[in-house]
């Protein structure tokens, strides 16, 4: 009891405790109530704060919450950005203590508006859950946006799955954030109807089995896994013997109809390569094979001259050429670039000056017996935009999505992404086809399940039979307007009520 009250009576360490815990909910752990239970610690926390003290607490649990989860960072900056430990160390530290300030700005309002006595129980549940659906959507577009660690990734295996596809990922935090709420308010008002609203559980369940998407096709897929080490990738003489790895693996797959390399399984730029890739077009289309690779990409002419961008180059039976559109800061493009280049060996990464790509590109295209598939393409980071993901998805047969997270080693980073990837699946209902350097390589079901995967760290080819599908979720076909028009009711809502109370 002693150790309860002294816990109870610090409540910035109950919100940093509850924030440290929350990581462990989503992928590779799936430990998905400490998800609720690390937001049941953040109201209490917040219970009897002031608004300005909501913040702290708030900030706390946001910097348990990023410094655990966005850990991985540290295996990129020191391993092969060639930053000092204590550096890396440091930096993760600043990030992890900015992206704290995100929640720590909504629950603000949530403690000056929402959760105060006089307001009614029924709206405190129901706006610490709108507000928290619009801290991560927040998050997720501001200075180009993090989508990372949301509270509704942990439920990619629950019930509550069977509402993704027509509220999203962010839906899926609105109702563990309900959830949460619900339990918290519940038993400390007494109140056991408030249970009532964990009823969204067992309706999740029911919603699994629709199927919004219908089977058009099958495409036997294979994704190749180089397994290059990272520290040798771009050297110039590891070229050659790169290429010819990826064209041993393929000539033992030419029977498939799509081969799919990893995120820049070719480092050479696309018009230095181009005698090479005729040749491996021609191979291609002699086997009826399309092949689909990364590939960094440079304008020779015209107005465009001198830009370069990370890319994706469909040959053989297929046919497109993508530039990525969402970079990623730091990595593949250096915010303020003359003030901090050089400043660091990690702001001087192999490929860091890439130029994002145009919002209007067609999708890539395979051709199969003279019918011709839309294969949606995603280049690493770019998965973790489910709006993003969805638009580019409304009228493709196919997800694919190709990365090199051997960054991050075997961290937890490559983990989350890839779960990550399996919830875009879930929410377009979209077979997806990933290729990775050294491994999370998979193929995903429209269910957001894992149909086939490769051991990490291994040269080895995935094949397997992948369904095309068309139709579309009600995610894809109304986006996050319904859950946006629902939050702002229950907001104002909560202000009318409040107004009213005070009169």
């Amino acid at each position: 009891m002693f150790l309860i009250h002294k816990l109870t009576s610090q409540p910035r360490l109950i919100a940093l405790i509850s924030g440290l815990i929350f990581p462990f909910a989503i992928a590779p752990f799936f430990l998905w109530p400490i998800a609720i239970v690390s937001l049941i610690g953040l109201l209490l926390s917040l219970q009897d704060s002031s608004p300005k003290e909501a913040a702290i607490r708030t900030w706390f649990f946001g910097l348990g919450k990023f410094s655990v989860g966005v850990s991985w960072i540290y295996v990129s900056m020191h391993d092969h950005g060639g930053t000092p430990a204590i550096l890396a160390i440091l930096m993760v530290g600043l990030f992890a203590a900015f992206l704290a300030t995100f929640p720590a700005l909504f629950m603000v309002f949530f403690q000056r508006f929402y959760n105060q006595e006089n307001n009614k129980t029924l709206i405190s549940i129901l706006a610490f859950s709108a507000l928290w659906f619009a801290y991560e959507w927040f998050r997720s577009w501001f200075m180009t946006g993090f989508p990372w660690l949301f509270a509704g990734d942990a439920q990619l295996h629950t019930w509550l799955n069977g509402w993704a596809p027509i509220l999203s990922v962010y839906g899926l935090s609105f109702l563990t954030a309900l959830t949460a709420a619900a339990i918290y308010y519940s038993a400390r008002s007494k109140q056991v109807a408030y249970l009532a609203l964990l009823i969204v559980w067992p309706i999740g369940l029911l919603l699994q089995s629709i199927s919004w998407t219908e089977v058009t096709n099958e495409l036997k897929v294979s994704a190749v896994q180089g397994n290059i080490a990272q520290e040798i990738k771009w050297l110039p003489e590891q070229r050659s013997p790169t290429i010819n790895a990826y064209l041993e693996q393929t000539r033992q797959h030419w029977d498939s109809d799509l081969v799919l390399w990893p995120e820049t399984a070719i480092t050479v730029l696309k018009d230095q390569f181009q005698a090479y890739l005729d040749t491996i077009n021609e191979e291609a289309i002699n086997n009826k094979t399309a092949l689909i690779t990364g590939i960094p990409f440079r304008y020779t002419q015209g107005p465009f001259k001198g830009e370069f961008h990370n890319s994706i180059l469909a040959i053989g039976m297929g046919e497109g050429l993508y530039h990525k559109q969402k970079l990623v800061p730091f990595g593949e493009y250096i915010p303020l670039e003359q003030v901090i280049r050089g400043l660091l060996p990690f702001f001087d990464l192999p490929m860091s000056s890439f130029k994002q790509g145009d919002k209007k590109q067609p999708l890539l295209k395979v051709e199969k017996n003279e019918q011709l598939f839309l294969i949606a393409p995603f280049i690493c980071y770019e998965i973790v935009y489910p709006e993003f993901v969805a638009q580019m998805a409304r009228d493709s047969d196919l997800l694919i999505t190709i990365s090199n997270d051997a960054w991050f080693g075997d961290s937890l980073g490559p983990k989350q992404h890839m779960a990550i990837a399996q919830m875009r699946a879930l929410e377009t209902q979209r077979y997806l086809l990933r290729s990775t350097n050294t491994g999370i390589t998979a193929l995903v079901n429209h269910k957001g399940e894992i149909v086939k995967q490769l051991p990490t760290e291994q040269r080895a080819t995935l094949t397997a039979r992948a369904q095309t599908r068309q139709g579309l979720t009600p995610f894809m076909q109304f986006g996050l307007w319904p859950l946006l028009i629902l939050s702002l009711f229950i907001l104002l809502l909560g202000l009318w009520q409040r107004q009213t109370r005070f009169e």
